[in-house]
């Protein structure tokens, strides 16, 4: 291109640039921004960023800091997608105080924070148990993005589960906004008490949305788990009141629900309620299978 005497623009560089990084020719990209550092062609913000997320997501998070200084060095700033790029590769190399340290740089440099922002970096604080720094992000991010973005705040409570009745505290906040998507967070919180062993919680949790909304197919499947889970635990009787209170909902159980609850009164003698069961799956009407397959397909 040179030879034929058209010189390179940024665009050019710049789709290059891309090209190599896709291409996971990393040390290759490095060179034709040297190169073009010295014929003159400034790179602009978009380059350096692309550049800067491109080290971070192959591990090379020093090298992209490096970058980023000398990018602001050669008086181009980074914006709001590079510290979030940079946050994030840090958080990835297990550097939160780094990532903390850029965050406080970004707002005393006048560039704002945007949605994006909050969530890596409380999500890397989550994952790393700084649950309090995590709740701090939470109320500042609160003033201007609640409750548009829930998938932040899914984070923070997946975080928080770490420590239950926090995550209860911050669940509370959340119900008060009223949310059409709380019931999904509760999903979550139940999921993982579940995981974790902690079914009275996730029972707590499961009485309280269960009172609060209507049946769908998300109750459903927190019956199902539940269920399952108490059968697990041997707490047969607990599971038949859960499985009781879904039938009296309007919920309508999947099969192997019903031969787990047989199996389970089996293993613990009651023959007579097995063979009721039973009995009931028996009688149940061909209509009602249909029924049950036509939901699961939703």
């Amino acid at each position: 291109m040179s030879e034929k005497g058209y010189s390179p623009n940024v665009y050019t560089y710049s789709s290059l640039i891309d090209r190599l990084f896709k291409d996971k020719r990393l040390d290759l990209a490095l060179k034709v921004l040297s190169k073009m550092v010295e014929n003159s062609c400034a790179p602009n913000v978009v380059i350096y960023t692309e550049m800067i997320d491109g080290l971070c997501k192959v591990g090379k998070t020093d090298e992209a800091y490096k970058l980023m200084l000398m990018m602001e060095e050669k008086g181009c700033y980074p914006n709001v997608v590079t510290y979030t790029a940079m946050i994030d590769g840090f958080g990835k190399a297990g550097k939160i105080e780094k990532c903390l340290e850029l965050f406080k740089e970004m707002s005393s440099k006048g560039c704002a924070p945007n949605f994006v922002t909050y969530r890596v970096l409380i999500n890397h604080c989550c994952s790393t148990g700084l649950l309090d720094e995590a709740h701090k992000l939470l109320d500042e991010m609160k003033q201007t993005y609640w409750p548009k973005h829930m998938v932040g705040y899914h984070k923070v409570i997946e975080g928080y589960n770490r420590e239950f009745m926090n995550s209860l505290g911050i669940l509370d906040q959340m119900s008060e906004c009223g949310s059409v998507s709380i019931i999904h967070i509760y999903r979550v919180l139940i999921d993982n008490f579940v995981k974790a062993g902690r079914l009275e919680f996730a029972l707590e949790l499961h009485d309280e949305i269960s009172s609060s909304s209507p049946f769908t197919s998300v109750n459903k499947n927190m019956f199902t788990s539940l269920i399952e889970s108490l059968l697990h635990a041997n707490k047969v009787s607990k599971a038949l009141e859960l499985f009781a209170d879904m039938i009296r909902q309007g919920g309508i159980p999947e099969l192997m629900t019903l031969f787990d609850l047989i199996k389970g009164l089996i293993k613990i003698n009651k023959w007579d309620e097995a063979l009721q069961l039973t009995d009931s799956i028996c009688q149940m009407d061909i209509h009602w299978l249909l029924q049950e397959e036509t939901s699961d397909r939703k």
